[in-house]
């Protein structure tokens, strides 16, 4: 397509959205040229009957406009017109090349990185290429499998995009998600470059037909599409030539990542059904590029071998160091009882008010019922007024900040899951971009000076800078948590919506919508919308709750700051209780490996001592070449102070020492047969919680010590090596400690002066109120006798029963059924009673 043509197409795409006709177009261009202010000048100036009445100038009303669906360019297109249209409208023929495929990869190698130099000024506005993508395009050239990993935001999509540009084949790329492969579009069709996505998420039936045929560069693809597709690219690969297949989210392919897919672990068809000996116009095997902001070595390896990638692969490593994000760690109990602390900071920034009729109100949805009088300050007396609970948990709302999003009820369909299992979300109803807009003039350094941010001056900077103001990503584990936080948000006048994978598509689409073009500035969402959003200017990440792998954090982490800019990462945590896994279909095998990168979050977050990035950085498998981040919590606070827990370490040693002994001799005892093998199982392995018990019962030194202090220490010498897990099974953190060869050494050890000095843990570190003395059983029974430990005991009781068993009709109903005739309790003298009495009946 020439200038000309590409001049012709951009008038018409600008005049079509300001309502005109497509054929008052065509002849207003064909009269004045190519000229939006001339044609639309022709267009006002003629006679009413030829512009059909029509003012393109007149504004819809806004609640018009939300519920009208932008047309598309082709949507205006009419079969008359297609012959006087076809001088500036692409040949739907497939097409023919002028010279063999061979021919072609010749001359792309030949000079490639001058020519990438003058398509990356022409189509980017970028002078030169990083050296992780120069590696990256210097494997294609060279007809090499590439797998890079490199962290988000830093020009990925660079290194699949130019090989379209470079050899006038078609790049396809297998990508997760509609609305990730959406927002690439458009920004490839405002860069010059034809661009379409095929699966369900695609409105257009014509544009697989259309992609098919070679008339795109680029094809983005949803994997399971690729796989119903392998015949139909084949042609394609013998006809204009397929340069490339990109797999972008390559850890969705191994069973060791934390977000495994099925239909990715099928890819594996591309090198078997791709290759030269299986398509004879090709010389060599189609290209794969695998590309990931995270994988550890051994999802890497897995990688390499389910997608059957060659052993002659290139692995381009870039730092997972992100020199601008801020990471903190915050204890929080992550329920609707704490949302006023946690997101009072968030509130003061993000909230509103407006000047009404001189009362100032909150700026919330026109029809959402969340009204409020708060004041966006929450340490003021309005807003503290604003219980968390005032906030309705109705499942059946889903709660916005804005005016383009309307409230409306939600089936119960909807949500029917607590969770997001995403193994085909097409979570965006949106249309593909296919007209070639104005190309960027402005010139960017791509290359690689020295990173400012990655020196320790430059570091210290950001200490000095506030945090600027941009929008905001709450992550939480379940779809319903993301209505109540929303809902909440809301109330206190911040514009805010909630995005799952259980929302309605025309919701989705709004909030991505207005999420891009800032008219919605937080998003409460799952996982789902973390693997697709793309915007440069996030300032703030919020995960409220423990993730569920280290992997899945730092990629939804590493969406903010994608400008260079200071931004914060905070996960708000629960620090008193163990995180737990979320169900989902897995194998028993992945189950464990789950529950590995579980634990290696837990500790994550348990960390005191050693900064936030370098932990990341160094689970990664990279050595982290500075001394510290000097942003996160840790660096900024300090480590706490050293402790010797020499005496500690040695008592819980030895009881774990004790039991274990006691454990190989013990015989079954009357006990056993009465209680079951439960009580058996404690006594031939005891967990931590019965011994810790039984040192606060032989130390009157640690009764109020409680048990989260000895669970830290426990996590402490598990480290060190002193003790492992009993249990067959993987826990979090040890559950079942037994003493290892180096702890028994350890233990002998301890008579000398040898000290044991350790940073205390996150949970050792939790200060309660008011100390929980321990007592023995038999303390706990003589209590019983007196009346004010009695009445607090039974009101204790009372607060602590089960809501559903608390008296009301239903209840009453409940408890009235009778049970199954025949079953008397042997074990109490009414059973017995009964069943004697039942032999007179």
């Amino acid at each position: 397509m020439d200038g000309n043509n590409t001049g012709w197409d951009q008038v018409i795409a600008e005049m079509i959205e300001m309502g005109f006709e497509y054929s008052d177009i065509v002849e207003a261009i064909k009269v004045v040229g190519p000229s939006v202010p001339s044609a639309v000048e022709h267009i006002l100036s003629a006679p009413k009957s030829q512009t059909h009445n029509i003012d393109p100038l007149r504004r819809q009303p806004l609640r018009t406009c939300r519920l009208i669906r932008q047309s598309k360019i082709f949507d205006h297109f009419h079969s008359d017109d297609v012959q006087e249209h076809k001088e500036y409208l692409p040949d739907f023929n497939p097409i023919e090349l002028s010279e063999p495929l061979q021919a072609q990869d010749s001359d792309v190698a030949s000079d490639w990185e001058r020519k990438v130099s003058i398509l990356m000024q022409k189509h980017f506005g970028f002078s030169s290429l990083k050296s992780f993508q120069k590696e990256a395009l210097s494997s294609w050239v060279a007809h090499k499998d590439c797998l890079v990993l490199a962290a988000t935001g830093s020009g990925k999509s660079l290194c699949f995009q130019i090989p379209a540009l470079l050899s006038g084949k078609v790049v396809v790329v297998i990508s997760p998600l509609i609305s990730l492969m959406h927002d690439q579009c458009v920004k490839l069709t405002k860069q010059g470059i034809s661009a379409c996505f095929l699966g369900s998420g695609q409105p257009d039936n014509t544009v697989e037909q259309k992609a098919m045929r070679g008339l795109y560069s680029i094809v983005y693809v949803c994997p399971e599409t690729v796989l119903r597709l392998v015949q139909p690219l084949q042609k394609l690969a013998e006809s204009r030539g397929i340069a490339l297949f990109a797999i972008d989210e390559v850890h969705c392919v191994s069973k060791w990542g934390h977000d495994f897919r099925p239909d990715y672990s099928r890819l594996s068809v591309l090198r078997e059904n791709f290759s030269a000996s299986k398509l004879k116009p090709l010389k060599f095997d189609i290209p794969l590029m695998a590309l990931t902001a995270t994988a550890t070595k051994k999802v890497r390896e897995d990688i390499l071998k389910s997608l059957c990638m060659s052993k002659e692969t290139n692995v381009v490593l870039t730092s997972f160091f992100r020199s601008n994000l801020c990471f903190m760690v915050k204890d929080s109990r992550t329920s609707k009882a704490s949302y006023a602390k946690d997101f009072c900071e968030l509130i003061k920034v993000y909230g509103r008010k407006q000047n009404i009729d001189g009362n100032e109100k909150a700026l919330i949805s026109d029809d959402s019922d969340y009204v409020s009088n708060s004041s966006n300050d929450c340490s003021s007396s309005d807003t503290d007024s604003v219980s968390p609970d005032d906030v309705d948990d109705n499942q059946d709302d889903y709660a916005c900040g804005d005016d383009f999003l309307m409230g409306r009820e939600l089936s119960v369909e909807f949500l029917e899951n607590d969770m997001d299992v995403i193994q085909n979300v097409d979570n965006s109803d949106v249309t593909h971009g296919e007209c070639c807009l104005k190309l960027p003039h402005k010139e960017r350094e791509l290359s690689e000076p020295i990173d400012p941010t990655k020196e320790p001056e430059g570091r210290l900077k950001f200490l000095k800078e506030p945090l600027e103001h941009g929008p905001a990503i709450i992550y939480v584990p379940t779809r319903k948590e993301t209505l109540r936080i929303a809902k909440y948000l809301c109330k206190f006048g911040v514009k805010a919506a909630a995005y799952n994978a259980g929302l309605p598509k025309l919701h989705l689409r709004r909030v991505h919508k207005g999420f891009h073009e800032n008219t919605l500035e937080v998003i409460v969402a799952t996982i789902a919308f973390g693997m697709g959003i793309d915007k440069s200017n996030v300032r703030r990440i919020i995960h409220y709750g423990w993730p569920q792998s280290l992997e899945a954090y730092y990629q939804e982490a590493g969406r903010a700051g994608r400008d260079g800019k200071l931004a914060d990462c905070i996960l708000y945590a629960n620090l008193a209780s163990n995180p737990s896994l979320l169900p989902s279909r897995k194998s028993e095998e992945q189950i464990k490996q789950a529950y590995i990168m579980l634990s290696d979050c837990f500790r994550y977050g348990m960390n005191t001592s050693c900064c936030r990035a370098k932990t990341l950085v160094e689970y990664f498998g990279e050595d982290f070449s500075h001394q510290k981040c000097l942003l996160c919590d840790v660096c900024i606070n300090g480590p706490p102070q050293r402790q010797n827990l020499k005496e500690e370490a040695c008592i819980l040693l030895q009881t774990i020492g004790a039991h274990n002994v006691c454990s190989d001799s013990m015989d079954c005892s009357y006990d056993d047969v009465y209680f079951g093998s439960k009580q058996r199982r404690i006594r031939e392995r005891p967990n931590l919680k019965v011994l810790v018990g039984k040192i606060r019962q032989q130390f009157q030194k640690f009764l109020t010590t409680d048990i989260l202090w000895w669970r830290g220490l426990a996590r402490i010498l598990e480290n060190k090596g002193y003790i492992k897990e009993g249990d067959d099974k993987i826990h979090v953190q040890v559950k079942y400690p037994e003493l290892t060869e180096l702890g028994m050494e350890f233990v002998k050890s301890m008579m000398s002066e040898q000290d044991l000095y350790v940073y205390p843990e996150a949970d050792m570190l939790l200060q309660r109120k008011t100390n929980i003395p321990f007592s023995s059983f038999s303390e706990w029974g003589r209590g019983w006798a007196d009346p004010e430990i009695r009445r607090q005991r039974l009101e204790k009781l009372k607060l602590n029963r089960n809501p559903r068993m608390l008296p009301s009709p239903k209840n009453k109903k409940r408890r009235k059924r009778k049970g199954k005739k025949g079953q008397s309790d042997m074990r109490t003298s009414r059973g017995r009673l009964a069943a004697k009495l039942a032999k007179f009946k």
